[in-house]
This record gives structure tokens, sequence and C-alpha cells, in this order.
């Protein structure tokens, strides 16, 4: 076992209401957001072939249970992959959440606390500063990612 390699960083986006799948595929795909049959996600323009292929995941919930793309949701769960991106996309994927939590007009948490994309960054830093220090990695890196997989093996 490796110990904590700050696989994934997640903020959770809480609607004012149920927003319907049409309206909401709308606000996805003008964000940028590819539909994936079920599932959204926002692509990242190149990854190497360890890295994850997208810069955010979008999992969908309506009254805490997830649901798919096509059914109706009041709430937005995203994840970073922090530790198989590159950190130069850490701004890029701020940018993205900070968007999608305007474009749904919801409120936002990370870690238990009001979303603040300063405070967040901050966060992440102080995880690449302990892959580097620790494990002698930066995020995206291959051997991180091997380091990851075999902690789930």
């Amino acid at each position: 076992m490796w110990g904590e390699l700050h696989e994934s960083k997640d903020i959770f986006v809480s609607l004012p209401e149920m927003i319907d799948a049409g309206k909401a595929n709308r606000i996805f795909r003008e964000l940028g957001a590819t539909l994936h049959y079920d599932v959204y996600s926002f692509e990242a323009e190149k990854s190497e072939n360890w890295q994850s292929e997208s810069i955010l995941y979008i999992e969908l919930r309506a009254k805490g249970k997830e649901v798919d793309a096509q059914e109706d949701f009041d709430e937005i769960h995203i994840s970073y992959h922090l530790a198989t991106r590159p950190s130069s996309d850490q701004t890029l994927a701020l940018e993205k959440i900070s968007k999608i939590i305007k474009g749904f007009s919801g409120d936002a948490s990370y870690q238990g606390k009001k979303f603040n994309p300063d405070d967040v960054q901050n966060d992440w830093d102080s995880c690449n500063n302990y892959l580097l220090k620790e494990w002698g990695e930066e995020p995206g890196s291959s051997e991180l990612r091997r380091m990851i997989e075999e902690n789930y093996a």
C-alpha cells in the first residue's frame, strides 16, 4: 500500500430545485461537456495513455440517488482526478467548476465548506506539495498512476 495519493477531489453542487434533463443538457453542452450516453465529462485537450482523459467527471443525483443524464436531478457531484492530471490543469478545472456552479445557480461545497476557488487551489497546492515531497512524483506522472493501480490491486 502506498498511502494517500490524492486520486480524486470532489465538489458537491446543490441546485435550488429539480432541473429537467433537457435544460441541463443544454447548459452542460454550452459549458463544454461531452455526453457519454448517460454521464457527462469535460474532456482534456490532450492526455497521455496513463492520464485521465477528462478534466472533470460529473455524477448527477436526484434526492440523494445517482441518476443518468436522461433524468431530472437536483445535485451535481464533480470529480477532479488530481493525481492523474498534470497540475497545470488545476486552474482550468476550477474555472470550469465555477462556470458549472454559476450555470446551474448552485450552492457548492468542498470538504464540507463553501466552495471558494482560492481555498480549493490552496488545498490542491498542498496535495501537489505532498505528492512531490512524500512520493517524489508530480500529478499526472506515469509512476504516480502505477502507484495508484498498486494501491487497488
